[in-house]
């Protein structure tokens, strides 16, 4: 079940990489509930949590799409040709991460090793290894929301996703 993560308030959430990525990147659907979203955020109605992972992945998709819309182009393809057009986004990257690492009231978990290994037992649920990483780290830190567009987390029974 899904409910609507602009009216998210008074618990512990997770929070997965593609809230992050349409709050920085413009979305006619989605920037706007993300907007609300990281406003009550600040405004501490809740507690908020992510990884590292989720941090990479945030960085890792915003390089990618920002080389994909400046070279029309396959980004993989346009760094395997030129490596050099990485730095032209280092700026943008750590401007976003900052910004993601000065949130108020967002704290980022540890991953620890064995946590990998409750990955394979998550991954019963269809869920690919990154989102089974993640909810493997909700359940060790008792965290029964996720906020996030990624319809798969509804397969799981004992979570509640909140996107739209």
């Amino acid at each position: 079940m899904t409910n609507n993560l602009s009216e998210f308030q008074n618990d512990n959430i997770f929070i997965d990489a593609n809230v992050f990525i349409y709050f920085f990147r413009l979305h006619p659907e989605y920037s706007k509930t993300c907007q609300q979203f990281f406003s009550n955020l600040q405004n501490a109605k809740f507690k908020g949590f992510t990884t590292a992972f989720v941090i990479e992945e945030v960085a890792y998709i915003l390089l990618i799409r920002s080389i994909a819309d400046d070279f029309n182009n396959h980004p993989i393809e346009v760094i395997r040709d030129n490596p050099e057009v990485v730095r032209k986004y280092t700026d943008k990257l750590h401007k976003a991460i900052t910004i993601i690492f000065s949130m108020g009231n967002l704290s980022v978990l540890d991953t620890p090793a064995e946590l990998f290994f409750s990955m394979f037992e998550k991954m019963k649920h269809g869920l690919l290894t990154r989102d089974a990483l993640y909810l493997a780290v909700m359940d060790q830190n008792n965290i029964p929301n996720i906020a996030s567009f990624d319809s798969d987390f509804d397969r799981v029974d004992q979570i509640m996703r909140w996107g739209i």
